[in-house]
């Protein structure tokens, strides 16, 4: 075994320093999915069972990426992990870890091609302030009035994480009030039935929670043919070109 082989063992795989990661570039914090890796199959298996919306049409996949972090900010949410881990003695020994879904505003064209993978310095690009730090449970639920994708984004977003289920309490209320899971528990997971028509889980710490991959769906417009020369000219200057 190579000794980058060895390393990679020791190192999670979401992380920026994994030697496997390491094609993306040190600068790059996503990953462009190819569409014949066994990442990009999982994610968008779970994305097609996870569509809810019976009365539309499923959106076609334009793109995944894989999201990379540095081990400073990876090793919270592994240190968390390992804690529950012993408590629940889960079967994937790994804390109950699943892979969720969470959909954020998008003010930039973060993930519109496999070339747009720089994080944006808005403030109101929730995504990347996301990207960037990971999820804050502070501001969960808050909402603002921009546009939802940006001006000129013709695709949506949705985020893939690995959260820490550990021992879910389950409900079929809701219960707003809730500040924290019941003693015993580690978060709490919403059931369908009375007052939810999908499931949801909550988690109320923010080690909890690593955002692991990008989806990029939606139909891209189709391409219009380019106007001709005369077109052109007598679109800019409003007057008909002689023949």
């Amino acid at each position: 075994m190579s000794s980058s082989s060895f390393e990679s063992l020791n190192l999670d795989e979401f992380s920026l320093e994994n030697p496997v990661n390491c094609s993306a570039g040190r600068r790059s914090r996503l990953v462009y999915l190819s569409r014949n890796s066994s990442n990009f199959a999982e994610v968008e298996d779970l994305f097609n069972k996870g569509w809810r919306h019976g009365k539309k049409a499923r959106p076609h996949i334009q793109g995944i990426f894989k999201i990379l972090w540095p081990d400073s900010n990876l090793e919270p949410y592994l240190q968390y992990r390992k804690q529950v881990q012993v408590r629940v003695r889960a079967r994937n020994e790994a804390g109950n870890e699943k892979l969720l879904f969470h959909g954020t505003n998008r003010a930039c064209l973060l993930g519109e091609s496999s070339r747009n993978v720089l994080l944006c310095g808005l403030k109101e690009c929730y995504l990347c302030s996301i990207l960037r730090a990971s999820f804050d449970v502070k501001k969960c639920g808050t909402k603002n009035a921009f546009k939802r994708f940006g001006h000129d984004a013709c695709l949506r977003t949705l985020l893939v994480n690995r959260v820490v289920v550990g021992r879910p309490y389950k409900r079929y209320r809701n219960a707003p009030n809730l500040v924290k899971p019941p003693d015993g528990f580690d978060s709490v997971t919403g059931e369908i039935g009375w007052d939810l028509n999908h499931e949801e889980t909550v988690c109320y710490t923010n080690d909890a929670v690593r955002p692991a991959y990008l989806i990029v769906y939606g139909h891209k417009p189709k391409d219009l043919p380019k106007p001709s020369f005369k077109t052109l000219m007598s679109t800019i200057f409003k007057t008909p070109l002689v023949s």
